[in-house]
């Protein structure tokens, strides 16, 4: 079973609902100790995006300079630094001077720091994750084009200047634990995981690949 919050049609990724960055960062953190486990280390970058004001542009262009060395990549759109872990904070701090105007000329986040890790969802009652919820239980089958696997999850959130969101694909037991599962998920989370975009994967008569059917939220009266 699996839980797709929000594909690319739907714009990727549910909003945190708040302005500040850090508050976004805290709310992520407090879901990702309550309802996660992290496998391995996350990637985190800091995203500079082209067409915003000149003046706020180049206070951020000098803190990553200062703070994070080297750009990782420059594109026409936008321009990517690495970040490592101890340099979060300052990340967030970086953001705390910006106003309204920190956007770009369509209107998004002129700046955003980008948290993205594979995750694995724990059962809430012995605090490890799931028996039997990985990708090597389902062959490492590929969903999509982008890397993820049946079987395995993912958290990606994405804290800008001006608005913060979080993009999930979480792979569930499809069994009696399912609606204790995705309640505990929803408890920890500052929206309400869409009733749209839940999937039951049957095996293939190959044994080797499956299929999706779209079900009802586990979460419905």
């Amino acid at each position: 079973m699996t839980y797709d919050g929000l594909p690319a049609s739907a714009g990727g990724a549910h909003s945190l609902r708040t302005r500040n960055p850090r508050t976004a960062y805290e709310t992520v953190q407090a879901f990702l100790d309550a309802a996660v486990l992290t496998v391995g280390a996350p990637e985190l970058s800091f995203r500079l995006w082209a067409g915003g004001p000149p003046d706020i542009a180049d206070r951020f262009e000098a803190f990553a300079a200062g703070h994070l060395g080297g750009p990782q990549s420059r594109q026409r759109t936008h321009t990517q630094w690495r970040v490592r872990p101890e340099n979060v904070d300052a990340a967030l701090d970086a953001f705390s001077g910006a106003d309204s105007r920190a956007v770009t000329a369509h209107g998004h986040p002129l700046a955003s720091l980008v948290w993205n890790a594979q995750v694995a969802l724990v059962d809430p009652v012995v605090r490890t994750p799931y028996e039997g919820l990985d990708a090597g239980a389902f062959g490492r089958f590929a969903v999509d084009g982008y890397g993820r696997l049946l079987g395995a999850s993912g958290v990606r959130a994405t804290f800008g200047t001006t608005a913060s969101s979080l993009s999930l694909w979480l792979a569930f037991p499809a069994d009696d634990r399912l609606k204790d599962a995705a309640a505990h998920v929803q408890n920890h989370l500052p929206f309400r995981l869409s009733a749209k975009h839940w999937r039951r994967w049957r095996a293939m008569k190959d044994g080797q690949s499956y299929r999706a059917t779209k079900i009802a939220s586990p979460l419905a009266a």
